[in-house]
């Protein structure tokens, strides 16, 4: 789990950009790519998102049900 804090949305999407990037697991397979798309695609950053943006994100692609 990580968390990130900071006074404004954007500073905190920056710093968990940073935190994400600077993780290094290796061995198993992360979410970690799907979680820097999304906090890089521009509905995310601009607020424009619901329940269903996963799903148009191909979150399927780095996410498989359990």
């Amino acid at each position: 789990k990580v968390i990130v804090q900071a006074a404004k949305r954007d500073e905190a999407i920056r710093h968990m950009l940073l935190a994400l990037d600077e993780f290094m697991i290796e061995g198993i397979k992360t979410t970690i790519p799907f979680h820097k798309k999304v906090l890089r695609d521009k509905r995310f950053l601009e607020g424009d998102f619901d329940t269903h943006f996963c799903d148009s994100m191909n979150s399927r692609d780095y996410i498989r049900p359990g």
